[in-house]
């Protein structure tokens, strides 16, 4: 496609963050999402990058970076890729049923023998022994976004596959795993690219700081019964992002993405304070500051601390429109979307890693074609951007409706911020306490614990935040709360 944007400026910037999934006192993570999107989006985005002139800001949460390294450093696996991994014959009947529960579900794979095996498990059918080798492999081959050749092959035998085939694609996984954070690296020292980071554990910080900044945001907001105010906690939070970064990439990051797009005037002036030079937002949060406007979304000085304002509208076209429409089509209309006078480029800001698994080819097609219309003269850096304008405070919010009600405010969510705040309290002195407080802290399990998700039930982060709290309780040698062996989550 002809490049029709010369004269435009794109600021486009991906957040990835994945939670901790580590399972206490082992080297094994409990969920397999940082690996399989490091063989995804991770690895796909720089990759096509490399082979273009695209600048792309790119944002990872400080744990999602630490458990990045370890897979590169071969010292944690998933359960999922055990599973992957062992051979078929030596299974068990309960491990049988873990890989025929949890890897036959709807996946980005276009496999013939896969949809039959999904079908099977559907009617309750038994699974023969090569049907189970056959659904572990392909289970491993769909988390590729760029398959190696290998994989490719595999792909279209399809069926009957040997243990030497796993072994041909543990080989791939590792290569493209050793591969990413080197390519990120690469691509920083040729200025093509800025990783920012989010707060270590992904917190909402401005509910660390005061979770009245909630009522503030939403006047009709039911909140728990306590005065949750941790700013302590928030600062040792961003302060070890930094400080992953620092160790992985060897610099010192100047942008940062609060964990949501979650922010206060007491967050940006914490951030501010621990050196950061830009954040971002939706422009959900402007319109609520103020009613006169010079531009709905753009860059603001916003207490000395610049804010990017991202235009909700067409962020969210990229996130869940164009992946109905042909690539070119999709990306010309990207391109081609007005452009506010007074703002000069738009501002593009998005969830980096789950929306390319419902395009096609897992987004790969749309990636390119956006990246070959992209340059070093159209497309912005977040440290080369200048705020044109300035407020001097801002409503606090986030990026999903403006308010924080996805994280509290519902049953589920204050009954887990007052067990959190217990604990806090009791155990805040104890320093091997407070990392498993830090990590209850993330805001992945408020998530799921909301009403906006009732209707998808999901026990992992229930368990995973209790879990927390409990060992928290343990390493104070604390008696631990009989409520915490009770699910919060209620179906």
């Amino acid at each position: 496609m002809e490049n029709t944007s010369a004269n435009k400026k794109f600021f486009l910037w991906f957040h990835m963050h994945q939670p901790s999934y580590k399972i206490l006192d082992s080297n094994y993570l409990y969920l397999p999402w940082v690996r399989r999107h490091m063989l995804n989006g991770y690895y796909m985005v720089p990759k096509l990058l490399l082979d273009s002139e695209a600048r792309v800001n790119i944002n990872f949460s400080g744990i999602l970076l630490e458990q990045m390294k370890l897979y590169k450093e071969g010292i944690i696996k998933d359960i999922y890729q055990y599973y992957e991994e062992k051979e078929a014959t030596s299974l068990s009947e309960a491990e049988k049923n873990f890989i025929i529960e949890r890897f036959l579900v709807p996946l980005p794979i276009k496999s013939d023998r896969f949809n039959y095996l999904l079908e099977k498990k559907l009617k309750k059918e038994p699974f023969s022994m090569p049907e189970i080798l056959d659904t572990q492999v392909l289970f491993s081959i769909s988390a590729f976004a760029l398959p190696e050749d290998e994989v490719l092959d595999l792909l279209k035998k399809g069926k009957n596959f040997s243990e030497n085939d796993k072994l041909s694609i543990t080989e791939a996984q590792k290569k493209i795993i050793k591969s990413v954070i080197p390519m990120y690296k690469k691509l920083i020292s040729e200025n093509q690219i800025e990783i920012t980071v989010s707060p270590y554990y992904h917190p909402i910080i401005p509910l660390l700081i005061d979770q009245d900044s909630a009522k503030e945001s939403k006047e009709d907001v039911t909140l728990p019964d306590i005065e949750f105010a941790y700013p302590e906690d928030a600062e040792q939070q961003i302060k070890k992002s930094i400080e992953i970064y620092g160790e992985i990439f060897g610099i010192k990051p100047t942008g940062m993405w609060p964990s949501e797009g979650g922010i206060s005037n007491a967050t940006i002036d914490l951030i501010k304070n621990q050196g950061i030079k830009w954040i971002g937002t939706d422009e959900l949060i402007l319109r609520k500051t103020t009613e006169t406007l010079t531009k709905p979304s753009g860059v603001y000085d916003v207490r000395n601390l610049k804010v990017f304002f991202r235009d909700h509208h067409l962020s969210d076209k990229v996130a869940f429109v164009y992946n109905k429409m042909n690539p070119e089509d999709a990306v010309r209309d990207l391109l081609n979307d007005k452009v506010e006078k007074k703002e000069g480029f738009k501002v593009i800001i998005l969830d980096g890693e789950n929306p390319w698994s419902f395009y096609p080819n897992n987004g790969v097609p749309f990636l390119k074609e956006l990246f070959n219309n992209l340059d070093k003269k159209n497309s912005l850096l977040g440290s080369d951007a200048v705020a044109t304008d300035k407020i001097s405070s801002v409503k606090p919010g986030s990026w999903i409706n403006g308010y924080f009600d996805t994280w509290i405010g519902d049953p589920e969510t204050n009954k887990a911020w007052t067990y959190l705040f217990e604990a806090r309290q009791k155990l805040g002195k104890n320093e091997k306490s407070m990392d498993d407080i830090l990590m209850a802290e993330g805001s992945d399990s408020f998530w799921w614990y909301s009403n906006f998700h009732k209707i998808e039930v999901d026990f992992s982060f229930d368990y995973m935040f209790r879990a927390r709290l409990i060992n928290a309780y343990k390493n104070a040698d604390e008696a631990i709360p009989g409520y915490l062996l009770y699910t919060i989550k209620k179906p």
